[in-house]
């Protein structure tokens, strides 16, 4: 029996404002989640025309190649604080500019090869640092952004993040 089976972060485990996303999580052993999404989401990557990639649907929002870069750095960003909170690091750690971190990046320069194949690197990478916590490291907590959150709420946050952004794609770009 895997520590993910039957698992799910209350809503008192994360910050309210991700509980939209964690609600879009099926309910099923964490891991196999992600690692479902990496090959759907690689596929999917793959399935774009290379004129799309620079679609928006309405002035001021992002590229379809900012969604996916966006993607990719929010799960480090996540990540990174599930390893710091699974660690015992008692710092709080801060939120991220979501809007910054896309206007100083140079997604729209890459070709979506490139971006998906950074996806599937960060993604393989984090499968690997959730599937190997210990219960007790996926228990502790820490505080990111001002809010308390458990290192086991992350792979949920991240998964559910992701499913947000698919349904934005297939529904406004696609």
């Amino acid at each position: 029996m895997s520590v993910w089976d039957n698992e799910f972060p209350t809503q008192d485990e994360y910050a309210h404002y991700y509980g939209n996303y964690v609600q879009l999580v099926p309910k099923e052993n964490i891991i196999n989640t992600l690692n479902r999404q990496m090959h759907e989401f690689y596929t999917f990557i793959n399935t774009i025309p290379g004129d799309k990639a620079f679609e928006v649907y309405e002035e001021g929002k992002w590229s379809i190649k900012q969604i996916v870069g966006h993607l990719i750095e929010t799960e480090r960003v996540f990540v990174y604080r599930a390893l710091a909170m699974s660690r015992r690091d008692p710092s709080p750690l801060p939120g991220m500019d979501q809007d910054d971190y896309v206007k100083y990046s140079n997604y729209n320069s890459r070709t979506l090869k490139n971006l998906g194949n950074e996806y599937l690197a960060v993604r393989i990478s984090s499968i690997h640092l959730f599937q190997n916590m210990t219960k007790e490291m996926l228990s502790l907590s820490g505080n990111a952004s001002g809010y308390d959150f458990t290192v086991r709420s992350f792979p949920f946050i991240i998964a559910g993040h992701e499913l947000h952004h698919l349904n934005v794609l297939n529904e406004k770009y696609l």
